[in-house]
């Protein structure tokens, strides 16, 4: 009996040490198969960040540039709205033309900052909208009569000054530049800034009609 004992361990030391190298084989195989699927992902990974990266700076790039031509197209609109307020219009040609310019230039305004925000761009105006300024109905322009240049909130500027005889408190009448025989508002000239411009308060405006740039003033 106990030599079959001793049989028994002598045997279970012998086969033990030849079991025990093919069990590290595997096991470091597995690891291996493991770490290389790891560095796989790894890998694709770094592809996948490198492409939005790239994206990244391409989208910067085409952010900038759509800024930049943003920044010099309201710097036009500006000038030419400072034009308008220093210049007298002698002609509805001219002042056609000139409404016509600023329209086009804040229609391509519009569209950059929507292509750069991604927000839909304003619908334009109607496109007769200028020709019916073009010429008016009656009456023709008189030296009593101006128009809007600029809106501020519940305030506007007119291009006209003391040359008119404007003073404070002086009011006008208020028309569309698409119909310049139906009065639609009342504004009172809070400041004579100097002989062809002065600032001026809306007293009343029909309803669902707002004072614009190119509407028309008449002293009443």
């Amino acid at each position: 009996m106990t030599r079959r004992i001793i049989l028994g361990i002598f045997l279970l030391l012998f086969l033990t040490p030849s079991a025990f190298p093919k069990f590290k084989e595997d096991e470091q195989k597995y690891l291996d198969d493991q770490f290389k699927a790891v560095l796989d992902q790894m890998q694709a990974l770094g592809n996948q960040v490198a492409s939005l990266n790239g994206q990244l700076a391409e989208l910067k790039q085409n952010q900038g540039q759509l800024q930049a031509a943003v920044i010099r197209q309201q710097r036009q609109l500006q000038e030419l709205d400072e034009m308008l307020s220093s210049l007298r219009i002698g002609n509805e040609e001219g002042f056609s033309k000139l409404r016509t310019a600023i329209a086009d230039l804040r229609a391509q305004t519009d569209s950059a900052l929507s292509k750069m925000t991604g927000q839909p761009a304003a619908p334009p105006g109607t496109p007769g909208e200028v020709a019916t300024i073009a010429r008016p109905a009656t009456p023709p322009r008189q030296t009593s009569q101006g128009y809007i240049t600029s809106v501020e909130g519940a305030n506007v500027m007119i291009d006209m000054g003391s040359a008119q005889g404007i003073q404070t408190g002086s009011r006008l009448a208020v028309y569309k530049a698409t119909d310049t025989t139906t009065r639609v508002g009342v504004i009172e000239v809070t400041q004579v800034i100097d002989t062809g411009n002065a600032r001026a308060r809306i007293v009343t405006m029909n309803s669902h009609v707002k004072p614009e740039f190119s509407d028309v003033v008449r002293v009443e």
